[in-house]
């Protein structure tokens, strides 16, 4: 072999590692910086903006460089805690608005914040900001909502904002955002109709609803007052008024089931129990008789129960926009 030809390879083979060990760094840098840095990205050029919790001073930096007018934070309102605080410091002083949105990472929105979303997005001033805690989860699935409902961009390119790229994995408890997105995407399908800013938000404000997770309770037999220590059964019918039917399990750790809590008239807590704990589905449409057992309450006055059905791997019915009911109890 002349020795220029093998000297040309030998360059090549350095060229390539060279070439692959850049790349592998430039992954690396940006693997860390979705995953553990601020993850921060433009969404709309000089419009929209996600990111992940930043401090107040990163905060500052970013709304000076970009004139945010907006911050829309996803986590909710966590007074007292200190980067909350930090957040509506900064917020304050550099005189700009602050919308608290209260999504969760591991289960379907409440139909309530979806909707309060959208009204945030059609009146606020504009730049904004989105942000959770690492920017993935809830900030992608915010993203995803402004797209569809204020840009051309077509279903599966907005859908794209809630993905891997920003660090998010439909594994385990965030895939329930991803549930959203599917939900919407059958509703298009059953209803033939095509997606459009207008189609989407007329989902959201009428047709949305959060799988299985929507029940009407209603207590079929209670006591006018019992005596101290005496345990009762409670009993509640619960209608399925979701888009999915309910699965009832045995154990108390996964399925649907009747939850109760019961506190004092100070709001301290006294007692919890379930029901429902068997086999059973319950299709749409159709209701289920339970007993809720209510244990003896060894002190007289009034008691608060409250009533609610629970995915038990996802949340209570209410927190994604179903009513629970509260019913009071007098002991005497």
């Amino acid at each position: 072999m002349p020795e220029s030809t093998a000297s040309q390879r030998s360059w090549r083979r350095v060229l390539l590692r060279g070439c692959f060990l850049g790349l592998s760094v430039a992954l690396a840098t940006e693997a860390y910086r979705v995953f553990l840095g601020d993850n921060f990205h433009i969404l709309i050029p000089g419009k929209v903006f996600r990111s992940a919790q930043l401090t107040g001073a990163e905060l500052e930096r970013v709304v000076r460089a970009h004139g945010i007018r907006t911050v829309v934070n996803l986590r909710g309102s966590c007074d007292p805690n200190a980067w909350y605080v930090e957040e509506c410091q900064a917020t304050q002083r550099l005189d700009i608005n602050q919308e608290d949105i209260c999504f969760s990472s591991g289960r379907l929105p409440s139909t309530t914040e979806v909707r309060r979303l959208l009204d945030v997005l059609d009146q606020t001033e504009y730049p904004i900001l989105f942000h959770c805690r690492q920017g993935a989860d809830r900030t992608g699935l915010a993203s995803v909502i402004l797209l569809l409902a204020h840009t051309d961009a077509d279903f599966a390119k907005a859908r794209r904002q809630l993905g891997l790229r920003y660090g998010h994995l439909a594994l385990g408890r965030p895939a329930y955002l991803d549930q959203f997105l599917d939900y919407y995407s059958e509703w298009l399908f059953l209803t033939g109709l095509k997606h459009s800013p207008q189609v989407f938000r007329h989902w959201v404000e009428q047709d949305y609803c959060p799988g299985g997770c929507r029940a009407a309770l209603q207590v079929m037999k209670k006591p006018a007052q019992i005596a101290c220590g005496e345990p009762i059964a409670l009993q509640v019918r619960a209608r399925n008024d979701g888009i999915k039917p309910w699965r009832l399990r045995a154990g108390n750790d996964a399925g649907i089931h009747l939850a109760l809590d019961i506190k004092d008239e100070a709001g301290n807590p006294v007692a919890q129990a379930r029901a429902g704990l068997f086999d059973a589905e319950v299709a749409v449409g159709q209701s289920i008789d339970l007993s809720v057992p209510v244990p003896g309450l060894h002190s007289a006055g009034r008691y608060h129960l409250f009533l609610d059905m629970i995915e038990e791997q996802q949340s209570f019915f209410f927190q994604t926009g179903s009513e629970p009911l509260d019913v009071v109890l007098e002991v005497r």
